[in-house]
């Protein structure tokens, strides 16, 4: 069985179909929910740290913030729920709960709740969940309520947060293939992992619905974002902006790099995508229209003349390396 998230038939049968809950947030591949109070909206999003590596704290609450900017929210608190093991050293769990106060101050985040349990778990599993008030700038449709014949908007590039972390975890070995400038672009691609910088764009344009690519990358998330809509997708492998560094790095570790995560990249569904491209283009952000939404319940990846039909996810190549 893969590490991460159940997989889609699991989660419909064993989730879903247990859930009395009909809400947007229940539904599979959507990764934020609103909560409807008497005078303002809350949105708030949640991730788990299955592995724990160097810099997981920043890395997973830059995660949990860009599936936050889904629903249109703006990050203001972070909760916190952390299992140790029975024997963990005080130390160390001290060196975690710095590192999560230094990432949120860095985001302007406060952190409004914090336990910390013992339990029979071989390694450190911590629960992030970040809430905001929603951003009434910016209009976005229910995602199951989207049409065939819109567009399929990518900002960003694909994996650049996997390949971050992944380049960071075998410096050495990327060293005895590259040159020491290029070793550290790799590392570096962690600063693309923010996408603050479209949210602030995306409210000028037509923006109709948003998934923020994470876990299996962008191939998942594309399935996630046909399935939660119960619709078809089509997208063309040549339009997915990649970068250089991220194409390297993954034939030297011989893994797919559409199927590594993808924290950095979002997904944007619209009706003028040409005008949002050029608007994030202008921007020095890297955007491209990549594909639509269909009739049916295909979910195919055009390279060419060639069709590659797309499956659920089934785990990301990220923990291999972890």
């Amino acid at each position: 069985m893969q590490m991460g998230k159940v997989s889609e038939i699991t989660y419909k049968r064993s989730v879903k179909k247990k859930l009395s809950s009909d809400l947007e947030g229940t539904a599979l591949g959507v990764d934020a929910a609103e909560l409807l109070l008497e005078d303002t909206t809350v949105v708030v999003s949640s991730n788990c740290i299955l592995k724990w590596f160097s810099g997981c704290e920043e890395y997973y609450l830059q995660k949990t913030i860009n599936m936050l900017y889904e629903k249109g929210g703006q990050p203001e608190y972070l909760q916190l729920e952390i299992n140790i093991p029975l024997e963990y050293e005080e130390k160390k769990l001290g060196k975690i709960i710095k590192n999560f106060d230094d990432a949120s101050k860095a985001k302007n985040i406060n952190i409004a709740y914090c336990r910390v349990y013992k339990g029979v778990v071989d390694d450190v599993v911590a629960h992030i969940t970040v809430l905001g008030n929603r951003n009434n700038d910016i209009k976005l449709m229910d995602r199951r309520l989207v049409k065939p014949g819109m567009q399929v908007v990518m900002a960003g590039t694909i994996a650049v947060g996997g390949t971050a972390v992944i380049s960071s975890l075998k410096k050495d070995e990327l060293l005895k293939k590259f040159n020491p400038g290029f070793v550290q672009r790799c590392v570096e691609l962690k600063k693309y992992t923010d996408i603050e910088k479209v949210m602030k764009i995306i409210p000028k344009n037509d923006t109709i619905t948003l998934h923020a690519v994470s876990d299996g990358g962008v191939f998942s998330a594309l399935w996630e974002l046909a399935s939660s809509a119960d619709i078809g997708i089509e997208a063309y492998i040549k339009k997915i902006p990649v970068m250089q560094e991220t194409i390297e790095v993954a034939e030297l570790f011989g893994y797919n790099p559409y199927m590594l995560d993808g924290t950095g990249a979002l997904l944007i569904i619209c009706n003028e995508g040409e005008n949002i491209v050029q608007e994030l283009n202008a921007n020095g952000i890297t955007a491209e229209i990549i594909g639509q939404l269909t009739d049916g319940k295909d979910r195919v990846v055009i390279n060419k003349e060639e069709r590659r039909y797309l499956e659920p996810s089934r785990g990301d190549e990220i923990y291999k390396y972890l």
